[in-house]
């Protein structure tokens, strides 16, 4: 990958309008000289997510996130940090500027993730070209989609559906003819293993295809459709769909159909439509149902649900198939919503149909009341756990399948409203749901209590701010407000002092070093310095940690110095002691050592604020 220009992200960062790209996201009203609005990573009702476009950077006091333009979209768009750079670059129209002798050409390694997308593309666009061909078997893809289907040649145009021809070698040869390098072809999941095979064999053959954008809408994979020219072998019955396989850009559980176009309409007024297959979706968007999407399938998991909560819509609305599977399929989904904070209902369609034969027999007023009529959540398991005349181990059962997911909610607002709206639907007492609740709670601890319980006495507060205390985080903190510190920090602390297995631990040994060879750096240079995204988060979340006049510096950093002297004079000490015990040891130059190790526990180095004056 060829090396960015040094100061180009800097530059990037300054030349970023921070309101203009999270106002994207986020509803902002101005607040002082700051913006705020609702936690994009958190449900909420109060804001206290703040925006500082003049100091660079947001930060969210629900979910401790905090960072600039770079790390907001990488958290929102869940890009790499070269992915995010190259995103904002193209939206902020700033070209990227790569340091001499680093080819931004020598690229086609530029990224396996950039070749796949571009892959992809090509392949998308060579299915098109298949599928407007006058021959007999590309004919028969074009027929399903007019006559069976009832769509147009536009609408295929707009969703890029096209056709893959039943030759399963002519695929891998014209992306070969392309340049494309075999690891690409290797990796992009359109082809089967070649396991010493001359020629790339293609997974998708005589099939309708369905191409999957990802939600910056880059293509990352396909889906193809059964056509009557879909070869069979034997006995073996070819499936109705396939999917591509798992890869670097395509992950069935990061992927939600159509959220590339449904994310542009979504606001706090207006539902996401849930809807099972992508024809579905198609026919939804086309007739103006814009927000409408699909799982890969009736499978639906956390962190598809993740991707409609962060959009902040009203509510999800379900519309699943009206047979056994769909129901069974909404059932599962509920635990999903519930334990996301996401508002769901659940609209039945009659058996054996589904959204597109609605719309293409009945019309758009048709789903319209279908939608009208879904049911909250709760009411609807119970419609489903319940008889005409429920009984008492009906209704427990009931409230057992709430439970867990309820005492998973962080919001205890929304899980005091579940409980008593389930306590409405069930016909118990609101006291009676709860007492059983808290005993369900007593009796099962969900593991991120168990977490949280374990760390909260690692925690300390610095200006009001709960951060982790090893002395590697507090010392990178002060370095960071105050860079004035890194010249007497290079000569004071010894490297083996610092624990590198820890992220700060990592970048301090890191800066210590560059100072001590090259003299002091600033913030900017500091980051240029950074390797992967995890401390590229950690760097910036403690680089906008709140920081006051009260925060004493100088006198923190003397801390975590006296902090690593004793931890490092306990691990010496202790290998002393252990060497005494060997009786052929010198022990007399071993206490001499034993001793001079705990006089420096007591008289640890210390940096004086007077030396920062000429420091820098």
């Amino acid at each position: 990958m060829p090396r960015l220009a040094d100061g180009f992200v800097s530059e990037l960062k300054d030349r970023i309008d921070l309101y203009d790209l999270i106002s994207r996201y986020v509803q902002l009203k101005k607040s002082g000289s700051s913006w705020v609005g609702l936690s994009p990573f958190n449900q909420e009702k109060t804001p206290s997510f703040y925006v500082h476009p003049q100091k660079g950077f947001f930060n969210c006091f629900s979910s401790g996130e905090k960072g600039d333009g770079i790390t907001f979209i990488q958290k929102m768009e869940n890009l790499e940090f070269y992915e995010a750079i190259e995103y904002l670059s193209r939206e902020f129209n700033i070209p990227l500027r790569f340091q001499e002798g680093s080819s931004h050409h020598q690229s086609g390694s530029q990224s396996l993730r950039k070749g796949l997308f571009e892959i992809h593309e090509v392949t998308k666009n060579w299915f098109r070209e298949q599928f407007k061909k006058n021959e007999t078997d590309n004919r028969k893809a074009l027929e399903y989609w007019i006559k069976e289907r009832g769509f147009s040649e536009d609408d295929a145009a707009e969703f890029g559906v096209g056709f893959a021809p039943v030759d399963r070698f002519v695929l891998g040869n014209y992306l070969s003819r392309k340049g494309f390098p075999e690891v690409l072809l290797e990796k992009s999941g359109l082809f089967y293993s070649r396991k010493g095979n001359k020629n790339w064999v293609s997974i998708f053959c005589g099939r309708l295809m369905i191409p999957i954008r990802e939600k910056l809408g880059r293509i990352c994979g396909f889906t193809g459709r059964k056509l009557l020219v879909t070869p069979e072998w034997g006995d073996k019955k070819a499936p109705k769909y396939i999917n591509s396989p798992e890869t670097p850009i395509f992950s069935k559980g990061q992927l939600l159909f159509n959220f590339h176009l449904a994310n542009k309409e979504i606001n706090e007024q207006k539902d996401f439509i849930l809807v099972e297959g992508q024809l579905d979706a198609i026919r939804c968007y086309l007739k103006g149902f814009k927000t409408a999407v699909a799982p890969q399938g009736t499978a639906f998991k956390q962190s598809q649900a993740e991707l409609l909560r962060k959009a902040n819509p009203r509510r999800v609305v379900c519309l699943l198939d009206g047979d056994e599977a769909g129901q069974k399929a909404a059932m599962s989904y509920v635990p999903i919503f519930l334990q996301t904070g996401l508002d769901a209902h659940f609209a039945t369609l009659p058996e054996g149909s589904d959204p597109d034969q609605i719309l293409v027999k009945q019309g758009k007023d048709a789903l319209s009341e279908i939608i009208q009529q879904g049911q909250p959540a709760i009411n609807y398991v119970c419609s489903k756990m319940l008889g005409k005349t429920p009984t008492p181990l009906e209704k427990r059962r009931a409230s057992d399948f709430f439970f867990p997911s309820l005492a998973d909610m962080e919001s205890l607002v929304m899980r005091d409203s579940y409980l008593n709206e389930l306590s409405r639907v069930l016909e118990i007492s609101p006291q009676s749901v709860k007492t059983d609740f808290q005993k369900f709670i007593k009796t099962r601890r969900p593991a991120y209590q168990q977490k949280s319980a374990t760390t909260s006495t690692e925690k300390i507060s610095v200006s009001g701010t709960e951060r982790l205390t090893t002395a590697e985080d507090d010392l990178l903190y002060c370095l960071l407000h105050d860079v004035r510190l890194g010249n007497s920090l290079a000569q004071v602390i010894e490297p083996s002092w610092l624990d590198t297995k820890v992220i700060a631990g990592h970048i301090l040994a890191k800066l210590l070093a560059e100072i001590t060879a090259d003299g002091p750096l600033n913030v900017p240079e500091m980051e240029e310095l950074l390797e992967d995204d995890q401390e590229r988060f950690l760097f910036q979340n403690l680089l906008y940690q709140n920081s006051d006049d009260e925060t004493d510096l100088v006198d923190l950093a003397n801390q975590c110095i006296s902090a690593f002297v004793k931890r490092s004079s306990r691990k010496t000490e202790k290998k002393l002691l252990h060497a005494m015990q060997d009786e052929s040891s010198n022990s007399s130059e071993l206490r001499i050592k034993l001793k001079e190790i705990r006089s420096s526990q007591t008289n640890p180095p210390q940096i004086l604020e007077t030396e920062l004056e000429s420091s820098y």
